[in-house]
């Protein structure tokens, strides 16, 4: 099985250099084979193959003013234009959208697909050498490949994939229900008990910071050394946010994982919620970066995640009697059923019967389908200024048991 390792790198002042020229020709390389490939479909229909970009390629090295391509390994070069197809059929598969031109004043990043290693506690590049590293761990498997990145901060970095067999497969624990919001960022049940983290905000703890930053930045001269100085001052506070975001999301996902076997969320359309006003939130508080570290960190230790239909409407359907209660908004954070006047806290109500669509999911095997759906309500369309209309599709009535 393929893990990946991100470690931060050291290079030199060569070293960087080397590098530089790099990240130089992999843009180059993608760059000029995307306007090519666009050109020539635009003229037959029919677009470049890595086997015709890759013949090409090796003629265009040994034109005079391409000979400064041969100065960087060649597999780097080869495996840009692996990725610009893997891009393309993506595209065409409706999968991603069209791939967009390299600019040098963006993250850097190139991929060595071979030839790489682990010696004297750095890490061995072709034709750069050992690379200091700061390793965290040893890594025993067969090292594949090898992304090195530079961040708008100056900061190298890199992602070492490699082959291990050290997974547990036989996790034990509770199976949790998990409701993501703004107000408390994850309401847990675990079927006993029911707790609520607090989102941190990264981006509103730093606004201030960032402000100053950015008004310093409108007041350089465009094209001064100032101005690019300032631009990596701006780019640090960015920085700054993101790893704070990612840093708490790691730790809140290990300590789920660590307690649960499986856990049951809801699949929520973030692309969708960051078009509302609340779009500013739903960035900051990383939905999806959390399921998706949810994810990958139970598949590595055998256990599980469902995603329950994102239309399953677990906040308005009473957990004790299973009636619906339509007439709830996003303002009323406690209710009281109208049926069996059980009073309820709205995201600890929605944990809970997430908890049990997930047990139904388990017990039946039918994921990503409920039984009760949010179809057939009222539908505003975004950006639009036609009125509300119903669904085709209408759901099943909810009747209380007897």
């Amino acid at each position: 099985m393929l893990d990946v390792l991100k470690v931060r790198i050291y290079p030199n002042t060569e070293q960087e250099i080397a590098l530089a020229k790099s990240f130089g020709c992999s843009r180059f390389v993608w760059n000029y084979y995307l306007n090519k490939t666009n050109n020539q479909y635009q003229e037959t229909g029919k677009g470049m193959s890595y086997c015709d970009m890759a013949k090409d390629l090796t003629q265009l090295k040994k034109l005079p003013d391409y000979e400064w391509l041969q100065e960087v390994t060649a597999a780097t070069l080869q495996q840009t234009l692996k990725n610009l197809e893997s891009a393309l059929k993506n595209f065409f598969a409706k999968r991603a959208r069209f791939p967009k031109f390299k600019s040098k004043h963006n993250k850097q990043s190139i991929r060595y697909p071979e030839s790489c290693s682990i010696k004297k506690g750095g890490l061995k590049l072709p034709k750069l050498g050992i690379v200091k590293a700061s390793i965290s761990r040893s890594i025993n498997g067969k090292i594949k490949s090898v992304t090195v990145s530079k961040t708008s901060t100056d900061k190298y970095f890199a992602a070492i994939l490699f082959e291990t067999d050290d997974l547990i497969t036989n996790k034990q624990g509770k199976i949790s229900g998990i409701d993501l919001g703004l107000n408390s960022l994850v309401t847990v049940f675990d079927g006993e008990s029911c707790y609520k983290v607090e989102p941190i905000k990264p981006s509103r703890r730093y606004a201030k910071r960032l402000q100053g930053r950015q008004q310093a930045l409108s007041r350089k001269t465009k094209g001064s050394n100032n101005r690019k100085k300032q631009l990596i001052r701006v780019a640090r506070v960015h920085e700054k946010i993101a790893n704070t975001r990612q840093d708490f999301l790691h730790k809140l996902s290990r300590k789920l994982v660590d307690e649960n076997q499986v856990i049951v969320a809801e699949n929520l359309c973030v692309k969708g919620l960051a078009r509302t006003k609340l779009a500013k939130s739903i960035h900051d508080a990383g939905l999806g970066m959390l399921l998706n570290f949810l994810g990958y960190k139970l598949d590595r230790e055998g256990g599980k995640l469902i995603e329950i239909d994102r239309f399953f409407p677990s906040t308005k359907l009473c957990n004790c009697c299973k009636v619906k209660n339509n007439s709830l908004n996003l303002s009323i954070r406690e209710w009281v059923c109208p049926s069996c006047q059980t009073q309820h806290d709205r995201d600890e109500n929605a944990a809970k019967n997430i908890r049990e669509e997930g047990l139904r999911i388990l017990s039946t095997n039918t994921v990503g389908h409920t039984e009760i759906q949010a179809c057939g309500e009222e539908v505003r369309l975004v950006n639009t200024r036609v009125k509300k209309h119903s669904s085709v599709k209408q759901e099943s009535p909810v009747i209380a048991p007897a």
